[in-house]
């Protein structure tokens, strides 16, 4: 047996696998990615999908010199107006101390864990929004 680093393509089939072994398991699966453009070029995006009835969000990130302009927000903000449209309860997330929790918990996140320390002296913050609340 012969371990090999991976390349960038190995990767996507490595997720193509688990993506085909959840399958059986986790249906109802649906894709909330999405992204937003200036003069063409991809300025910030959103990769997030959901399972049953709730969406996990993998990535949300805006270009250094767009953020200010409520590109994330927006992102965000669209994923939750569609998923609650398709009857989901949940939106959950993931974030470091570098990266963004007072933004998510601008936005109504509750934060579930907090591993501290993680990654030397940097915390990651697990979050969830329950959607439908009235």
């Amino acid at each position: 047996m012969e371990i090999i680093e991976n390349t960038e393509q190995n990767n996507e089939t490595v997720h193509s696998m688990i993506r085909q072994h959840n399958a059986k398991f986790m249906t109802e699966f649906q894709d909330y990615s999405y992204h937003i453009e200036e003069e063409g070029e991809l300025v910030a995006g959103i990769v997030a999908e959901a399972v049953f009835d709730t969406v996990e969000v993998e990535f949300l990130c805006v270009k250094e010199n767009c953020r200010g302009k409520g590109y994330g927000r927006a992102l965000l903000q669209y994923v939750e107006e569609q998923a609650e449209n398709d009857g989901r309860k949940r939106i959950l997330l993931n974030t470091y101390s570098f990266q963004a929790p007072e933004f998510y918990r601008s936005l109504g996140y509750e934060e579930l864990l907090c591993v501290d320390p993680c990654f030397k002296e940097y915390k990651q913050y697990y979050f969830c929004k329950e959607l439908n609340e009235s």
